[in-house]
């Protein structure tokens, strides 16, 4: 195209666009004949000041291999310098399937970082939680498939949490808890949780005979969270032996092992437990629990005659009380007592009189 200058009578040649993008173009492909390929893509990446020359050149060496994946990963990572995060991720949503590992652990780590840059750049409530079905998909092929950085841990036990995937949460804390010097009784616990949430049974009693170990100022947490767990496991002679030996201690252990013991359907055991818990209890209104706490565990094993005749012990004692008043006749009548149920009544009246 050519410019006449009226004053001066010259005539100045002047480039249009088309002219100039063609003579690129026969730019770049002179480049690619007499450059080596690779020499080109660095310094593609190295470029810093002109991201759209950078593209330019970047589309027009696709134009001669379309099917080069490196070269799509790198124009999509000029996008993202350039600001396009729109163009960055519909690039790397086709390479995200490459069968080249490294092409595809680049790309897809990529997408989870732009995704997480929008979900954390909107407001929209409805738009973040589309965004976070997309980075919970994206999160789980980096953790199943291994995609992540192991020393990056720390980052992604983080995103194991936004995501709310156990499993990983789990694997990422027993990362920390190897990589950690010092004992940290805060993660060990929360890997004990999460063992026994995700059913992992050996592993969870082992972070909690840790626990049972050095958290001493939560010993009987733990001790009473290893009883439930070898009942769980169904270790219950490990079980039993646990509870005898705390119940020489503690009514409330003592508690559980007649409890303990009615699961197990070991009636007369269960009954003798709680007749110790009701001749060792002074209050009122846990003395009278576990006086029909008794008797249920005596009828349980069809020790009838047993029952009653423990009850018939302490009428006098409850004889002011209606609720065990009425228990005991009833007791007696449905165990063919009659004569106990009798000489109660009597007393009953005796005591009304009075």
């Amino acid at each position: 195209m050519y410019h006449v200058d009226s004053e001066h009578s010259e005539v100045v040649y002047v480039i249009t666009y088309k002219e100039l993008i063609f003579i690129l173009v026969i730019f770049i492909s002179i480049l690619l004949f007499l450059y080596p390929k690779n020499l080109l893509k660095q310094q593609i990446m190295a470029e810093t000041s002109n991201y759209n020359l950078s593209m330019l050149y970047l589309k027009n060496l696709l134009l001669h291999d379309p099917h080069d994946e490196s070269l799509q990963l790198i124009l999509a990572e000029q996008s993202l310098r350039s600001g396009n995060r729109d163009k960055a991720l519909e690039l790397l949503s086709f390479l995200q399937n490459s069968k080249n590992i490294k092409i595809k652990k680049k790309s897809v780590l990529l997408a989870y970082e732009l995704y997480k840059l929008n979900y954390n750049d909107s407001t929209d409530e409805n738009y973040r939680e589309a965004l976070s079905v997309i980075l919970l998909k994206l999160f789980t092929t980096i953790y199943s498939e291994r995609l992540d950085d192991k020393e990056d841990y720390n980052r992604w036990y983080l995103e194991a949490v936004f995501n709310q995937n156990k499993e990983a949460i789990y694997f990422y804390i027993k990362i920390k808890i190897v990589k950690n010097k010092e004992r940290d009784l805060n993660l060990i616990e929360s890997a004990y949780y999460l063992a026994s949430d995700l059913g992992y049974k050996v592993e969870a009693k082992k972070y909690l005979k840790i626990l049972l170990q050095y958290d001493k100022k939560n010993y009987e947490k733990w001790l009473e969270s290893y009883y439930y767990l070898l009942t769980s496991n169904k270790e219950f002679q490990k079980a039993e032996l646990l509870l005898k030996g705390q119940a020489l201690r503690s009514l409330k252990w003592n508690n559980k092992l007649a409890e303990f013991y009615l699961y197990r359907k070991k009636f007369q055991k269960s009954a003798d437990e709680y007749i110790n818990l009701f001749n060792n209890t002074t209050k009122y209104k846990e003395k009278k629990n576990y006086f029909f706490k008794v008797i249920v565990a005596l009828q349980a094993g069809g020790f009838v005659k047993e029952s009653a005749t423990f009850a018939s012990k302490y009428e006098n004692y409850y004889i002011k009380d209606r609720e065990v008043r009425k228990f005991l006749l009833k007791l007696y009548i449905a165990t063919g007592n009659l004569e106990y149920g009798a000489k109660l009544s009597k007393k009953i009246l005796k005591n009304m009189v009075r």
